[in-house]
């Protein structure tokens, strides 16, 4: 075995000696790693035998919602990477690993957005320390290696003196560096997908993660010094080598190979790999053999075959004649390793995970594999980006010849959904993915829609993601607004200091039309809406100008009246107003009746009686013992004006009468406070639960839609409907108009039948996305499916909101959970924040 000092000391290493230390078991490793430097500002790596090497990251592709015409088009870009010259060695590494607890990607989390809401910190603390200990999120990596082994110039005289030496070497490499650099320009300008070159540090970073599996979360290391070989800077445990595999930091290795080339290749296969749940790396090496060695064989394999008498021998033949007929149309043949590695802490681990990986090679890619016992460790330091070179393969013949047009097909270049940019929430991909998510991400427009059976969790995927914007770092916490029915949010609506109004007619009403800031805007909003309760209950009955001139100097009084009345006081022993502002005083419809009573009795309205007796007796069910009196007389209840959580629960209104007139006044209330003096600046989001509660003939619900959707737009508003009925989309008013304004749509479980209507119904599922849709699943108290599209369909992906025990009784998704939640409210009404705590804890559960 040569020595390490002896190894360094020479000029230029030996080939052959490298090929054997891949299978030998030296005694320092770092001695046989090829690294020698980076080129001063080329970002190429200077190997140790001469050669050179340039490393690139692959952005991967999302490929679950891609359509086949997409990934064939996709994949068949990609046949440039095997257009490289002879003198080139190309790998394509694919790595998968677990995303350690120590990763620093937990911190960088832990640590935005530090200045929102408190619960929402806390709940987000919750759901990130939750997924950091699950063991389950994986990371994606795709690495090109391009090595380059110059051809030396022949014919040249070696002289004796040193320094003609040195200089004739020195142009060697330079002619050689500039060769290098042009196949590399040629190289990236021919690939159609998105690649970065890496330097000397990424790529020391990505064997140190390799070599170091654990000891590279839990320590610092220091930057690559580049006076020093970059092998020595890679290792900093000692692995135990074995023929077999290599264990690093208690981490053992085995690699599967492949025998033969699949049988069964086509466009997207290698997507199957991700289904996998454990670490793996794949390793695809390929050379370029000359086109005069690739006909030499195959010229001497048909002449053989062409002796056969047996039927093996002829299809053998078949299949001769069509790979030179490929070749005669500019297709090109390739030698190809194709190699696995997996890893497990003890053998039983490993044993499994190589039976799993052994079966996605023969059931989905009809390809036999081999176990490697014997040449294990060489295989896998082979993997090692830039360590692979022909050589090791051509004394055992291990390559596969493979067409480039099939080669093409077993590029790992897929990931799973990678989520949004914004972290608010956090979420996993059906592959194990981190995923993050979002409700403001678009800068022109987020409003959403979303469809799901009933019971599939909606309600606790919007809430979730409510509580993540509640997080953003903001001066002006973001307001929300829910119009409920059986509100989900009752848990929620304590921690944000919220209002939650129930129109529950057997108690007293907490709400009221008339409230609000008494200005023009609010008279000409009463206005209407006593205009509309009368076409409602009166629908023959025509309303004139006298009628509303009447209306509009009736509401001014009683509320010029309720001014003078309200919070009077002694002040140096006369009645004095208190000085309250007028948003302070709220009239109700017994005032507005009385002050019309007496209209009257004013000069301008003295001939005006029979349009006064009019509208009092069209008004009759909305005063005194009406029908509908409960919903217009007023609350004692005063508004929380540092209140940023609304929630209007309609459940009880199932009268078409009450059921328009409350949304009605629900919908003026929300634009009223989007637009006071302390809400400027502040965006927030409009929640409506339940589409179909909005009724099929709601004219004022299909109204607000249709403005809000612009007019919040340049406010930062934006609108959120949920509906379990598709047909809510498309028959409803309301719902035509969310369906076609909104950008953003989120599914989660639902009926085959559903789905196809919504194929049927619009364009913005195909076949790809609407067998994801269909594969959506919902399980209780663990997770829910949920594929999200952007209205340009550039952003599409399955994710899974995953249930932490604090977050589940935040939304009780069943009456039991529910009535046990606001159970505990009850108890810790003072401190809601110890009821989450006891009922996410052993004994609340």
């Amino acid at each position: 075995m040569i020595e390490e000092k002896e190894l360094l000391e020479a000029p230029l290493s030996d080939h052959d000696l490298f090929s054997r230390a891949l299978f030998e078991r030296p005694k320092k490793l770092s001695s046989f790693l090829p690294y020698l430097e980076e080129i001063e500002g080329q970002k190429v790596i200077l190997l140790k035998d001469g050669s050179l090497g340039a490393v690139y990251k692959l952005n991967l592709i999302e490929h679950e919602p891609m359509g086949s015409d997409e990934i064939v088009k996709v994949v068949n870009s990609l046949k440039s990477l095997f257009n490289l010259p002879e003198s080139c060695v190309l790998q394509v590494l694919f790595d998968q690993y677990l995303v350690s607890p120590y990763d620093k990607i937990w911190s960088d989390l832990e640590n935005s957005n530090t200045q929102g809401h408190a619960v929402s910190q806390m709940l987000f603390k919750d759901k990130l320390e939750s997924l950091r200990r699950s063991n389950k999120v994986f990371r994606r990596e795709t690495f090109i290696c391009v090595r380059f082994y110059p051809v030396k110039v022949k014919g040249r005289k070696t002289y004796s003196k040193k320094d003609t030496l040195i200089l004739r070497e020195l142009k060697e490499f330079l002619r050689s560096l500039r060769e290098f650099n042009l196949i590399l320009k040629d190289f990236e300008a021919s690939l159609k997908v998105d690649v970065t070159r890496m330097d000397s540090q990424e790529i020391v970073t990505i064997l140190r993660r390799h070599l170091n599996p654990k000891l590279f979360y839990k320590r610092c290391f220091t930057k690559v010094n580049p006076n020093h070989s970059l092998s020595d800077q890679v290792l900093y445990n000692s692995p135990v080598l074995d023929f077999d595999s290599m264990t690093r930091e208690g981490v053992k290795t085995a690699t599967i190979s492949l025998k033969s080339a699949p049988a069964f290749r086509y466009q997207g296969g290698m997507a199957s790999f991700l289904e996998l749940d454990f670490p793996f790396r794949l390793s695809l090496n390929f050379s370029f053999p000359s086109k005069n060695k690739v006909k030499s064989y195959f010229d001497t394999k048909e002449w053989l075959l062409e002796k056969a008498m047996n039927e093996r021998g002829k299809r053998q033949l078949l299949e001769v004649k069509e790979i030179q007929k490929s070749l005669a149309y500019d297709d090109r043949i390739l030698h190809m390793t194709f190699n696995a590695t997996v890893e497990g802490e003890n053998e039983e681990t490993l044993e499994d995970r190589v039976r799993a990986m052994t079966n996605v090679f023969t059931e989905d890619l009809e390809a036999e594999t081999i176990v490697e016992k014997d040449i294990g460790l060489g295989l896998y330091l082979a993997s090692l980006p830039l360590n692979y070179t022909p050589l090791i393969d051509f004394p055992a013949a291990r390559y596969i010849r493979v067409l480039k047009s099939d080669a093409v097909c077993f590029l790992p270049i897929f990931d799973s959904f990678r989520g949004l940019e914004k972290p608010n929430s956090l979420f996993i991909s059906r592959e194990g993915n981190l995923v993050k998510g979002s409700l403001e991400e678009d800068p022109i427009s987020n409003h959403v829609v979303v469809l799901a059976d009933t019971g599939s969790g909606k309600s606790a995927l919007i809430i979730d993601l409510l509580i993540g914007e509640k997080k953003r770092q903001s001066d002006k916490e973001p307001l929300v607004f829910v119009i409920d029915k059986k509100s989900s949010y009752e848990m929620v609506t304590p921690f944000y200091n919220g209002d939650l109004t129930i129109f529950d007619p057997r108690s007293e009403m907490p709400f009221s039309p008339f409230r609000g800031v008494f200005d023009e805007q609010k008279v000409s909003f009463l206005v209407s809406f006593l205009k509309t309760s009368i076409n409602l209950t009166s629908p023959n009955f025509e309303i004139e100008s006298e009628h509303v001139s009447a209306i509009s100097k009736a509401l001014k009084l009683a509320f010029a009246k309720k001014c003078s009345q309200k919070d009077l006081v002694y002040i140096d022993g006369e009645l004095q107003n208190d000085g309250e502002g007028e948003d302070e005083v709220q009239i109700n419809m017994d005032d507005f009746i009385n002050e019309l009573s007496a209209l009257c009795a004013l000069p301008e309205f003295e001939k005006m009686t029979r349009e006064v007796e009019e509208l009092l007796n069209k008004l009759k069910p909305f005063y005194g013992d009406g029908i509908y009196a409960k919903y217009f007389r007023g609350s004692s209840k005063k508004r929380n004006k540092s209140c940023l959580f609304y929630v209007y629960d309609l459940d009880a209104l199932t009268d078409k009468v009450l059921q328009q007139l409350m949304t009605m006044a629900v919908i003026e209330e929300i634009r009223q406070t989007i637009k006071l003096p302390e809400h400027k600046g502040r965006e927030g989001f409009v929640v409506i639960e339940e589409l179909g509660m909005l009724g099929r003939d709601n004219k004022e619900a299909s109204k607000f839609v249709i403005d809000a959707a612009e007019t919040f737009r340049k406010l930062g508003f934006w609108l959120i409907a949920l509906t379990p009925r598709p047909q809510n989309y498309f028959e409803l008013e309301a719902g035509k108009a969310m369906w076609e304004v909104a950008t953003h749509y989120l599914f989660l479980q639902m009926r085959q039948d559903s789905v196809d209507y919504i194929k049927r119904n619009s364009n913005l599922l195909d076949e790809a996305t609407g067998e994801i849709v269909a594969s959506l699943e919902t399980v209780a108290d663990k997770h829910a499916d949920v594929f999200y599209i952007h209205k340009s369909k550039n952003k599409k992906g399955a994710f899974r909101s995953v249930r932490t025990p604090k977050s589940k009784w935040m939304s009780p998704t069943n009456a039991k959970d529910k009535h046990k939640a606001l159970e505990a409210l009850e108890r810790y009404k003072e401190t809601p924040h110890k009821a989450l705590e006891y009922l996410s804890s052993s004994e609340g559960a």
